[in-house]
């Protein structure tokens, strides 16, 4: 048996490039400064301070516990601002555990046939590095990144949808996931649990976020999982729970995979390793390019059964967010004192309106992310449903290899006649009781 070597990857994480038009509050913000300090102020509003370098420092740093053997920067991406800065090209550059990806900004199709804001898609990269002007990286290259833009807008739209960026990915062999999906957009419940059954890793723990939604994305993951592995909801269940059944005929018709639950650190100011992913490498210091082999080509029945990912951490809280934006916003009325300290009403002014504008952002989010999930427990109360689901009556291990055939991770936890066939016999057929 090969040795595998526990390696903790930070897989979404922010730099400054993540400022200016990358910045979804940058406009909000922005405005607030002009209207305090005039339109032709030089006052700006940074959503994140953290350079290319200290995380280059975090890697290399083997006292930091946990030891970070892998750092993929996936700052935000839109259709207004799409560069990698040279920051990043030049380090990962030199560091092949430091990837260039992205965090895109989509919108999708809801269920009424208008385009929405979507849940972001964390675009990591492929096995093998891609040329850059500093040399070969890990990570996305900004031709990747234009064809992205060019080739996946939604019609009539500059937006790139996301099921196409989703569909993008797979086709160039680049790894992905969806990040927090139940946070910051504005699709029908019904969209949201489509889109992210299509997925295939889903951020079911973020840094940055309450852990509101988690149960939920958890419970969708076993539910996916189940019906790709066979499981079917009783009648009973079925009449009681019809958007749960329209969920099952799509993952069935459509030969969807497996999901596989994903943390992301998400982190802006400090704390960057809230949130990691724990990867069993087969090497003591693999490279970010070895982490998304592991997660394009590897079997998914494998990874169930052997724990190639796990997530280690906590959603954010409350208080952990209110902090998050306390610091940014004391960071920004530091960064721009020159244009301030002829007036102290004027720092006052800006940190009260930048920290009521952030905060009312931020709390649109979070009442969204509680109607969804609200909505959840009325219309699919997974609870119920996974209880009522039932399994083949024979299956065994190359059997549930051809369910899915997508070569693509899936959640650690398993069904229980898997983990039953893993420890009986790995080629041997069983009953389930």
């Amino acid at each position: 048996m090969s040795v595998r070597f526990p390696i903790f990857a930070i897989t979404h994480i922010h730099t400054d490039a993540s400022n200016g038009h990358a910045s979804e509050m940058d406009a909000m913000i922005s405005g607030a400064l002009k209207a305090i300090l005039g339109e032709d102020t030089r006052a700006s509003w940074s959503e994140c301070f953290t350079k290319v370098d200290r995380l280059v420092d975090l890697i290399q740093n083997r006292r930091h516990r946990p030891a970070i053997g892998i750092i993929t920067v996936t700052d935000h991406m839109n259709v207004r601002s799409h560069r990698i800065p040279d920051a990043l090209l030049r380090a990962a550059a030199q560091e092949p555990r430091l990837a260039a990806s992205a965090e895109i900004n989509t919108v999708e199709k809801d269920i009424d046939g208008v385009y929405r804001r979507a849940p972001e898609v964390l675009v990591y990269g492929g096995s093998d590095p891609v040329e850059g002007p500093y040399g070969p990286h890990y990570g996305l290259s900004q031709q990747i990144i234009d064809d992205i833009f060019a080739n996946c807008r939604a019609p009539g739209l500059k937006q790139v949808r996301t099921s196409l960026v989703l569909g993008h990915c797979a086709a160039l062999g680049l790894a992905c996931a969806l990040a927090h999906p139940f946070d910051g957009h504005f699709l029908s419940l019904e969209a949201t649990l489509d889109l992210i059954s299509q997925a295939r890793y889903i951020e079911t723990v973020n840094g940055g976020f309450p852990a509101v939604s988690t149960r939920i994305l958890e419970d969708l993951i076993s539910f996916q999982n189940r019906v790709v592995s066979g499981w079917r909801m009783s009648a009973q269940t079925v009449a009681r729970y019809p958007l749960a059944k329209v969920l099952e005929e799509r993952i069935v018709a459509q030969g969807r995979s497996m999901l596989h639950p994903w943390g992301g650190s998400d982190a802006h100011s400090h704390n960057f390793s809230r949130v990691v992913n724990r990867f069993l490498a087969f090497a003591p210091s693999p490279t970010a390019g070895d982490l998304f082999e592991a997660m394009l080509k590897k079997e998914v029945i494998d990874h169930l059964i052997d724990g190639t990912f796990s997530v280690q951490g906590r959603p954010g809280t409350s208080l952990s967010v209110v902090d998050d934006v306390v610091r940014i916003v004391l960071r920004n009325i530091w960064a721009n004192r020159p244009h301030i300290l002829d007036s102290p009403g004027h720092a006052w002014s800006i940190m009260t309106k930048a920290h009521r504008v952030v905060r009312g952002e931020l709390g649109r989010r979070a009442t969204r992310q509680d109607g969804l999930v609200q909505e959840a427990a009325v219309k699919i109360d997974f609870n119920q449903v996974l209880r009522s689901m039932r399994p083949p009556h024979r299956l065994d291990i190359h059997q549930a290899r051809q369910l899915d055939q997508t070569d693509l991770p899936s959640p650690l936890v398993l069904p229980s006649y898997l983990l039953d066939a893993h420890h009986e016999a790995k080629h041997r057929s069983y009953e389930i009781n």
